[in-house]
């Protein structure tokens, strides 16, 4: 089923050019013929140097031609699996944010970070940092994959974002959706000077 982007105004925007131009470019790509990877590269080239963040905006016009022509449905990724986010700003540092997370996922059973509690971890959940953002990341049996990302705000607020992703359609997407406002409204912050 074929679907109208809800981003083409945006993308017309940043590329500046009529949806109707930018659809054009990607027809003479090779158009429903052309996988998303032959049609990003295509038309990358069309807009390097002229447009900032171009590799983005061209990669958002590739997904918006493909939702267009029914080749995928909203939020759903080019290898058919879909991706869920919620968030939530939290008063604390990034970092304190992060291990209250990993403290509520801790206090489950190992198959307790699903929706149905049946599917369990298939590693050790990591941990990471880069400068901007901290991050907690596990895998499932199932395939998915599990994402708790925290990233400093001003004010010492915190944004938290849960994602799960490779979920196999959009039953799964909406039933992790609920599961995950559950979980993120638990997450309180561990103050880092609290004693063990």
């Amino acid at each position: 089923m074929a679907t109208r982007a809800a981003n083409v105004q945006a993308i017309e925007t940043a590329l500046g050019e009529p949806w109707s131009t930018i659809r054009a470019r990607l027809e003479a790509a090779g158009g429903t013929s052309a996988s998303h990877k032959e049609l990003a590269e295509a038309l990358g080239p069309q807009f390097d140097g002229i447009v900032d963040r171009h590799e983005w905006w061209v990669q958002g016009a590739v997904v918006a031609y493909e939702q267009e022509i029914g080749r995928r449905v909203p939020g759903q990724r080019a290898d058919g699996t879909f991706d869920v986010a919620v968030s939530r700003t939290l008063t604390g540092d990034r970092d304190e944010v992060i291990a209250g997370f990993a403290e509520l996922i801790d206090d489950r059973p190992p198959q307790g970070l699903s929706p149905d509690a049946g599917v369990e971890l298939t590693d050790r959940p990591r941990r990471s940092r880069t400068q901007k953002r901290s991050f907690w990341r596990a895998g499932l049996e199932d395939g998915t994959r599990f994402e708790a990302a925290a990233e400093a705000k001003p004010a010492d607020r915190t944004l938290l974002v849960l994602t799960v992703s490779r979920l196999p359609d959009v039953a799964a997407v909406e039933e992790w959706r609920a599961h995950l406002k559950d979980l993120i409204g638990q997450v309180s912050p561990i103050d880092s000077d609290r004693p063990a």
